[in-house]
């Protein structure tokens, strides 16, 4: 599985806490909500049962139940229809053995028009208790019945309910009695509960208020995480520039914190090791430098003990002696080019070089010793000209370089061919042998310093030839790649073309 950068992690962690924290926060509200709503309904619907208790025992319910009175049945009707539209409950009145005696019907069905003063021939006298008596007034949809605590209850979430009625699930029953004894048993239901309605917006404000904190968290992660991993980026910039070479990185962070300090630890420890590094380089160059005096006069005087001296032993000695005095000066001057192309100490300005005059100019000087040590010299190169930018010299001695030991490690009868090309805005030139060719545990250090095949240990070298054409290639802005190829190994070197034209 991939790394999560951090900068990515860290809004992430915000979101999930906010998101984990509203779920939390969200429940409890709705638990409490919930369970306070559910007691308000409860109020609510006990108080309604209490005065629809105290309207109806105004009735004589056995003569309703015997059905002895047509004005009387008329009257009850009218008085729970009246109760049940004041207090907005469903009545149902049954007898003592369950036989339903007169239903109100939901609340909303209710038609106040219906309740009217009973009169007439064969009327009981009694008048329905209608919208004339104040306590009696139903409800004008703004809030509760007169008398009856709110639905919504009286505290911190109460209030009035708007709109559509919803209502609630809860029932409850009263026992109507008269003279000591059960004459009708009275259930109220359907009371209002407002509660369910606040409950509803209340969980839409929680959802829009939980997406806006966890967008608001994710937003303030992103700017936390952009202010600790910027510092960090930087320094691990540095540290990737220095790794590539670039001695002289620097971290640009500036901030007092921890991260301030960690960058200035880490830009003190930059200076040190540039420093350390370039008195390294100083002291290579300048003893390769140095060396180069002694041991020119050491190979003059060893030609003229060789020359002066009287047995076949000690001429052999003596040209063994300068074969190896030879090498040494030849590593001195690889480590005193090495250790300047490192520094990027050029002598003179970069001027337009013409490859295709370069690689001829290197067949030439090869040429003579490709046919000493019979091996066929194959140049492959455009007509016209193909143009770079930089220094002619150290770029003529890394193409020799590559050509010389394609022909120190090509036995006889064997080829080398020296190539030009371009191919998508690069030059492409490469060195081409059926010598021995590059072991394969050999490839991953083969342009290091002071690396040596294990195929090339009867060959005379340093070790330094390729690290210096690596090094060249790259202070000329290009690569170089070593590869094997079916007779022998391909080393190319990639350089970027520049106009002549425009240089000029």
């Amino acid at each position: 599985m991939g790394r999560v950068s951090l900068r990515y992690r860290l809004p992430l962690s915000y979101a999930a806490v906010a998101l984990v924290t509203m779920l939390v926060l969200g429940a409890i509200l709705l638990a409490i909500l919930s369970n306070y709503y559910a007691g308000a309904e409860t109020a609510y619907l006990n108080a309604g049962g209490d005065r629809v208790v105290r309207e109806l025992s105004r009735v004589d319910w056995r003569a309703v139940s015997e059905g002895e009175s047509a004005d009387g049945v008329l009257a009850a009707q009218q008085r729970v229809l009246a109760v049940a539209l004041v207090t907005q409950l469903r009545v149902q009145v049954e007898r003592p053995d369950g036989e339903s005696l007169i239903d109100s019907g939901p609340p909303a069905s209710i038609d106040p028009s219906v309740l009217m003063v009973v009169g007439g021939p064969g009327s009981s006298g009694e008048t329905s208790p209608g919208p004339r008596d104040q306590s009696d007034d139903p409800s004008d949809g703004d809030g509760p019945p007169p008398g009856l605590p709110s639905p919504l209850g009286a505290g911190l979430f109460g209030g009035a309910g708007s709109g559509e009625v919803v209502r609630s699930h809860r029932t409850t029953e009263r026992t109507l009695t008269q003279d000591g004894q059960t004459v009708a048993i009275a259930h109220l239901s359907e009371g209002p509960a407002y509660g369910a309605t606040v409950i509803r917006t209340t969980v839409k404000g929680w959802l829009l208020a939980g997406c806006a904190a966890v967008l608001l968290a994710a937003g303030l992660g992103w700017w936390v995480s952009n202010r600790i991993t910027r510092p960090l980026s930087e320094i691990t910039t540095a540290s990737d520039s220095m790794a590539g070479g670039d001695l002289a990185a620097r971290a640009d962070v500036h901030r007092s914190d921890e991260l301030g300090r960690l960058a200035d630890s880490f830009n003190s420890m930059a200076a040190g090791v540039q420093q350390n590094v370039l008195a390294l380089q100083r002291f290579v160059a300048d003893a390769a430098h140095e060396l180069g005096t002694p041991l020119t006069a050491l190979e003059a005087d060893l030609e003229l003990a060789h020359d002066r001296s009287a047995s076949e032993e000690e001429r052999r000695l003596m040209s063994r002696a300068m074969r190896q005095a030879e090498r040494l000066e030849q590593l001195s001057a690889n480590l005193l080019r090495l250790s300047r192309l490192d520094t990027g100490r050029l002598a003179g300005p970069s001027e337009p070089v013409d490859l295709v005059a370069l690689t001829h100019h290197v067949a030439d000087a090869v040429a003579s010793r490709a046919e000493q040590a019979q091996i066929d010299l194959i140049i492959d190169v455009p007509e016209g000209e193909i143009w770079t930018q930089g220094h002619e010299d150290k770029l003529r001695a890394a193409v020799s370089n590559l050509a010389d030991n394609a022909l120190k490690f090509t036995p006889a009868g064997g080829s080398v061919t020296l190539g030009l090309a371009t191919a998508q805005g690069d030059a492409r030139l490469w060195v081409e042998d059926t010598g021995i060719g590059i072991p394969d545990e050999d490839r991953e250090g083969l342009f290091g310093r002071f690396h040596r095949g294990r195929n090339v240990s009867a060959y005379p070298g340093s070790g330094l030839g390729l690290a210096i054409v690596k090094a060249t290639a790259e202070l000329h802005g290009g690569t170089v790649k070593a590869e094997t190829v079916a007779h022998g190994s391909r080393f190319e070197l990639t350089l970027p073309i520049r106009s002549q034209a425009a240089e000029k």
